[in-house]
């Protein structure tokens, strides 16, 4: 499956607001679904395919989340991952939002609505990039600090 991010808009074919029902129109019934930790909706897990869709309480789409060797990812029609690889995504979104903050081991990129972890501290395994819609994460990014892209400045 591809995924094209557009900042704020989704990660398309799959848009924010969408409903569950759109939702598994497009990709199927989820392996699994679990409430999401702060009672804030669901979340459901396509586990074979690596990417999973959260969802508000009403039942729209308010996040969208990747891991590396599922889903063919791209944002604003650059490639970030292929089916043959899924190298660190941060160079290419450092390219679009060159100033990232971080809070709890994540990258926020607030310039086009998207996460990256695992990355720049060399965690495989919380390897991840999530897109999200405006104003979502205010309360969790009131505490965010700069993040220290100076590693990638070498590259």
């Amino acid at each position: 499956m591809r995924f094209d991010i557009q900042p704020y808009a989704g990660a398309l074919p799959i848009a924010f607001g969408m409903t569950r029902a759109e939702v598994h129109r497009l990709l199927g019934r989820p392996e699994s679904s679990r409430p999401v930790w702060d009672g804030s909706g669901v979340s459901e897990h396509y586990n074979l395919a690596r990417y999973n869709v959260g969802y508000t309480n009403a039942g729209v789409v308010n996040h969208l989340g990747f891991s590396p060797g599922g889903a063919e990812l791209s944002i604003l029609g650059q490639s970030i991952w292929t089916a043959e690889g899924q190298p660190d995504p941060n160079p290419v979104l450092l390219t679009l939002d060159p100033a990232p903050v971080e809070i709890v081991g994540f990258w926020f990129f607030l310039g086009i609505g998207a996460t990256s972890t695992g990355y720049h501290d060399d965690d495989p395994g919380q390897r991840a990039v999530t897109v999200f819609p405006r104003d979502t994460n205010a309360k969790l990014l009131a505490e965010a600090q700069p993040a220290d892209t100076s590693r990638y400045r070498s590259q």
